[in-house]
């Protein structure tokens, strides 16, 4: 089982993120995106170690996409492997040609 695997929370946005079934040997994991209680499944979620499995930073992305039309693709950043707090970018396309830019910081909630 993955140390990435947990629940991380952006309280002023009411914005959780679950990663679940983390393999480290391949970087990839699946989870939700839940915007307002309403969960998402995120889409080609995966992650990579800067100094392989044992230390170091690691990156994470993802997209999810929406009933609306609208898609957004997540980059985070973890400062080391202990996962206590996600740094997030993340962008919002839709269909008729607008683009917003969102950061958050995920903090990891405690099981």
């Amino acid at each position: 089982m993955s140390a990435i695997n947990g629940v991380y929370r952006h309280e002023s946005s009411n914005t959780t993120l679950t990663l679940e079934e983390g393999d480290d040997s391949h970087g990839t994991c699946s989870g939700t995106l839940s915007l307002a209680g309403i969960e998402y499944p995120l889409g080609f979620a995966n992650y990579h170690f800067k100094h392989g499995l044992s230390s170091g930073p690691v990156a994470i992305s993802f997209s999810v996409g929406f009933a609306s039309g609208m898609a957004q693709a997540w980059v985070l950043f973890s400062a080391d492997q202990r996962y206590t707090r996600l740094r997030a970018m993340g962008t919002d396309v839709a269909n008729n040609g607008n683009v917003g830019l969102t950061a958050r910081e995920f903090i990891r909630q405690t099981p």
